[in-house]
């Protein structure tokens, strides 16, 4: 079947007012609404990836001629919310909302490509047929006709392919050590499609837990600091309970996490009097070389003597560019030399890294209104919830958002900004980094 495709003018497309997303809507100024109204971060970030890297060439916009009713524009049929992205870009007006307005003006005003006038459409030649090419789009599999989607683990290991982290990237790499050390049913089990990663993410999200099965996120990946046997006996119980169908509801907050430890068999609890020295790759086996020495993890310098803010071997993957770049800016400056420039942009980081968490789980928040200290709680508070930042971890950030005279507090921070008779410290800083860090690796650990 012949498709027409053709560069038409954005001013030409009009929104489909009956998309199946919303149902039907008045005008394509409510459809634009009910998309900002009901999934604004979504659209928040679809505006900034096509304002750095123009539309996506694999997924086109499929569209009909609008008709009589408007001779010579088209109507969307698959791809609405893009074009509506589109639209708001070229004019921020179409926001009823001021704040929208300012949110997509700004992504505008930063936009590394020029906004698209003219969009590269696939015209249908009948509703029939546009109608069936979304069923394979948004149907699902079909028994392999339509689109099949990738489950967690794909995605997860395409992240890793690509150096990112994905939602459960530390629990893929976790499977991905042990398995071939795992018995041939348990394995297939595991490495099932329909394996339950989620429920896996859930005890290894949570500090105990790991301190339970001997395991450390060092570095960002999976390290273990007991023998490999020792290890792989909670690793393993874990595997065998998820595998066999233990719903996520059992393990879904901290204080089940411990009581599902704490019935495990002698046999299956891993010997802490078997630590090791040093933390070593999970997928390490054990043999006559010393393992420490292989693999010796990098030790943090001590605050008074780093050069700069972020130890270099704290590495996050931050899918957020401007959040990326600020981080990479502080991997960089040597703080001794920089020592404001690095203030400033230490508590600029704090605050964005918050902002962007609460964005990635939906959590409410007035981003001109509520100050860093109550947008920094709503994060430690669902951390706590979901049992990612324990009460050892929640120290520093605790007190940073609680405290008003200690050096580390957020009061401070607002003075390296706006006193100019306040003097930053190198040694206060990279302590104060070295307090916040146990926060920042649960934060990343959790968006993405």
């Amino acid at each position: 079947m012949d498709y027409e495709r053709e560069l038409i003018p954005l001013a030409r497309l009009r929104l489909n007012t009956e998309n199946d997303r919303h149902g039907p809507l008045p005008s394509e100024h409510e459809c634009i609404e009910w998309l900002l109204t009901n999934h604004r971060n979504h659209m928040t970030n679809l505006a900034k990836d096509i304002a750095e890297y123009d539309l996506s060439p694999i997924d086109g916009i499929l569209v009909l001629p609008a008709g009589d009713e408007a001779p010579g524009d088209y109507i969307v049929w698959e791809g609405n919310r893009r074009a509506a992205a589109l639209k708001i870009l070229d004019d921020p007006n179409r926001c009823h909302d001021s704040k929208n307005r300012r949110r997509f003006s700004d992504i505008r005003s930063k936009a590394k490509v020029t906004i698209a006038q003219d969009v590269e459409c696939t015209i249908a030649p009948s509703v029939e047929e546009a109608e069936r090419l979304i069923e394979l789009r948004h149907q699902g599999p079909q028994e392999g006709v339509g689109t099949v989607p990738w489950d967690p683990k794909q995605k997860s290991r395409h992240q890793q392919r690509l150096g990112k982290r994905g939602r459960y990237a530390f629990s893929q790499q976790v499977i991905d050590a042990i398995a071939d050390k795992l018995d041939d049913e348990l394995k297939e089990k595991v490495l099932a499609k329909r394996f339950p990663i989620s429920t896996l993410d859930r005890v290894l999200s949570n500090t105990f837990a790991r301190e339970f099965l001997g395991l450390s996120t060092e570095g960002g990946l999976p390290q273990r600091v007991l023998e490999e046997k020792e290890t792989f006996k909670g690793l393993t119980r874990v595997l065998q309970d998820i595998a066999q169908g233990m719903p996520v509801r059992e393990v879904y907050n901290s204080e089940q996490i411990r009581e599902y430890l704490g019935n495990f068999d002698k046999k299956d609890i891993p010997d802490k009097k078997k630590m090791l020295s040093e933390p070593v790759p999970l997928s390490m086996a054990e043999s006559g070389a010393d393992p420490h020495k292989a693999t010796r993890a990098r030790s943090r310098q001590l605050a008074h003597l780093r050069k700069k803010l972020i130890p270099p071997g704290v590495i996050y993957s931050i899918e957020d560019s401007r959040v990326n770049a600020i981080y990479r800016e502080l991997k960089r400056l040597n703080v001794d030399t920089y020592r404001n420039a690095a203030a400033v942009l230490f508590r600029v980081f704090l605050e964005l890294s918050v902002e962007l968490y609460l964005d990635e789980h939906g959590i409410k928040y007035d981003s001109y209104r509520d100050k860093l200290k109550e947008k920094a709680k709503k994060v430690v508070e669902d951390m706590n919830r979901n049992g990612w930042l324990d009460r050892k971890g929640s120290k520093g950030i605790n007190v940073t958002i609680s405290s008003q005279d200690n050096p580390h507090s957020v009061d401070t921070f607002h003075a390296y900004v706006h006193n100019r008779h306040f003097h930053p410290q190198p040694s206060e800083l990279n302590t104060a980094w070295d307090r916040l860090q146990p926060f920042f690796d649960a934060l990343f650990g959790h968006i993405g």
